[in-house]
């Protein structure tokens, strides 16, 4: 523990260490996944999530340049981009074969099958996401940025940061002056952490202890530690949450700093405009005096004129003033007229200007209600924004990573994406009195109910799971509108088969009796849950979905593309539930839920008025 407690500072990026113990931890993890896709996250100019399939389970991991990278259990809002698809074509289907670190800096390399292609992500200050080919040339940038020393452009070849090492004399004076961690490079936690003092005469012995750290967190001798809102590393220090997984700790470290920063962004842009609202407001409501004032003004003189009008006359007609223009003293008020004209068009010269005040003052007005109006809508749309943020930052249960509903008397219905996934649900989760199920179809997902202990699992379970069973099967993309679906207890299946035959990768053997739940209907339920401060997407029978929320939309296989049917579930349910914003938000884990081409065919929405 540290004897040199000097206060840290808010981490707003991963150390070298932090990276050596993520890359320790985690490395079987990443390596040998598939890319699926790729995203940008909502809100953001430069969060990447990159969708990972790991064999039988998929996962996020989640990339922001100059800050972290971590395999992350929120749900983020993803959206496409021109940039986007332009990643998505280099890196697409590629498998991550290695990671590791640059140069020792905070430099990270995914090294990829195809093509020997690398990520590089750099969290070092200002640092930016590249993708090189075998030779180094980058086939993409994040952003272009010109240094001094290097070019980040599609086309350079790409090259790290320079370090720049202090020589001796300069590292003792720094040292002697305290400042271990600006001599050292190194962060202030990992100074309180090794107890190193100023008072220490040799710089190697320094150097040592913090070689034996780096060692260690090799070693996987890591101790995960998050003090809130300060920082997460991956050793003890005093005052901090322990962590059983370090990629946890900074998954929670940097979704607090991103809402954060979310909240902070969203509300500061809101309120320079609001301010920008308000100073034009003030504005126009200080135009408005001055032009009453002259309104008034103008009135008054024009009627002091015409209740002199006969002496005003006699006096231009005795004189006959020399000059066009000519100033009197009329009432106490110094008054300049034209001596070309009677007093009477003098003073209706005057009224002409005193209506012209009167029409600026009129437009004015409805200016400032207009701009009043739109004040109104950017206050609550400051209330909306803080809504729609706390509305798509929630953390995923285990189980959303397979295709997963709950029964209507609540039991827990999972079911595998792919070969991988069937295989390990099986594996993992089917007991001996759970309920196995499978479409009569070639190419349908292993489907399990969980069992709950002293509860029985009713027909009502089994033809909830049936629907999930059918709708994510083969049945679904070749526009069936019914399948049969057969169900068995858990211990009638196994991954023994006969002797002498062989069972592929998701394939399984029944032994005894099939039970058969006839003609399943392919309609699926996607509907939301709305709770205090975030809204879900739930999938599953009408049955089981309408006994849990009023807003759900039925589909069935149809001529629509995925994203065009959540495009219309959103819409929907937008004008169902108008004072919710940030439904967009929602927009692919609706995707997610669609088995395929799909047509809606009911929705049973309360709308409000």
């Amino acid at each position: 523990m540290s004897s040199q407690n000097i206060k840290l500072q808010r981490k707003n990026s991963m150390t070298y260490f932090d990276l050596i113990a993520w890359i320790t931890e985690n490395r079987k993890a990443v390596e040998g996944c598939i890319i699926d896709n790729v995203f940008l996250v909502q809100n953001t100019e430069d969060t990447y999530i990159l969708k990972l399939h790991c064999g039988g389970r998929d996962q996020e991991l989640i990339i922001e340049p100059g800050k972290r990278i971590n395999i992350t259990k929120y749900n983020y809002p993803k959206i496409s981009s021109t940039k986007i698809t332009a990643l998505r074509g280099l890196i697409r289907g590629d498998i991550i074969t290695n990671i590791h670190i640059l140069n020792q800096e905070r430099i990270l390399i995914l090294e990829l099958k195809r093509d020997e292609k690398k990520i590089i992500v750099e969290l070092l200050p200002r640092g930016v996401l590249v993708i090189v080919d075998k030779n180094d040339k980058i086939l993409f940038a994040n952003e272009y940025k010109e240094f001094k020393d290097r070019l980040i452009r599609i086309g350079e070849t790409y090259k790290p940061p320079p370090t720049v090492e202090p020589n001796k004399e300069e590292l003792e004076k720094l040292i002697k002056k305290g400042s271990i961690a600006k001599a050292l490079g190194i962060p202030q936690e990992v100074v309180n952490y090794l107890s190193l003092q100023s008072t220490t005469p040799d710089i190697n012995l320094i150097r040592e202890k913090i070689k034996n750290l780096e060692i260690s967190l090799i070693n996987g001798e890591i101790k995960p530690c998050l003090i809130e809102d300060t920082t997460v590393v991956p050793f003890p220090l005093d005052g901090c949450k322990e962590y059983q997984r370090f990629n946890d700790a900074i998954d929670d470290y940097f979704y607090t700093i991103s809402q954060k920063e979310l909240s902070e962004k969203s509300s500061r842009k809101i309120s320079e405009e609001k301010q920008k609202m308000i100073t034009t407001i003030k504005q126009i409501e200080d135009s408005i005096k001055e032009y009453e004032n002259k309104e008034k003004s103008y009135r008054q003189l024009g009627n002091i004129i015409l209740s002199k009008a006969y002496e005003i006359d006699q006096l231009l007609l005795d004189n006959k003033p020399k000059s066009k223009k000519i100033k009197l003293n009329l009432d106490g008020v110094e008054i300049e007229l034209d001596t070309s004209l009677s007093a009477t068009k003098n003073a209706m010269r005057f009224f002409d200007e005193a209506k012209e005040y009167k029409r600026k003052i009129e437009k004015a007005l409805e200016s400032l209600d207009e701009l009043k109006e739109k004040l109104e809508k950017i206050e609550k749309q400051e209330i909306e924004k803080q809504n729609e943020i706390k509305l798509v930052l929630r953390k995923k249960e285990w189980y959303e990573k397979y295709r997963w509903s709950i029964s209507r008397n609540g039991y827990l219905i999972i079911a595998g994406k792919d070969a991988s996934q069937n295989e390990s649900i099986v594996k993992k989760y089917l007991r001996d009195k759970d309920i196995f199920l499978h479409a009569d179809i070639a190419g349908a997902p292993a489907t399990i109910i969980i069992a709950q202990e002293n509860n029985t699992i009713l027909e009502d379970d089994i033809y909830d799971a049936a629907v999930i069973a059918a709708s994510y099967s083969k049945a679904w993309k070749v526009g069936l509108a019914s399948v049969d679906v057969f169900w068995v207890l858990g211990n009638q299946v196994s991954k023994s088969p006969p002797s002498g035959e062989y069972l592929n990768k998701g394939s399984f053997m029944i032994y005894g009796k099939k039970n058969f739940v006839k003609n399943v209907k392919l309609q699926l339920a996607i509907g939301l849950i709305l709770s205090e401060n975030s809204v879900s997407v739930i999938v599953g029978s009408e049955e089981t979905v309408s006994a849990k929320t009023k807003y759900y939309a039925i589909i069935a296989p149809g001529d629509d593309d995925k994203e065009r049917i959540a495009q219309k579930i959103i819409k929907i349910f937008s004008r169902a539930l108008p004072d919710i914003k940030g439904l967009n938000a929602l927009k692919t884990d609706i995707e997610d839920k669609i088995p395929g081409k799909s047509k809606i065919v009911k929705t049973s929405i309360t709308y409000n008025s």
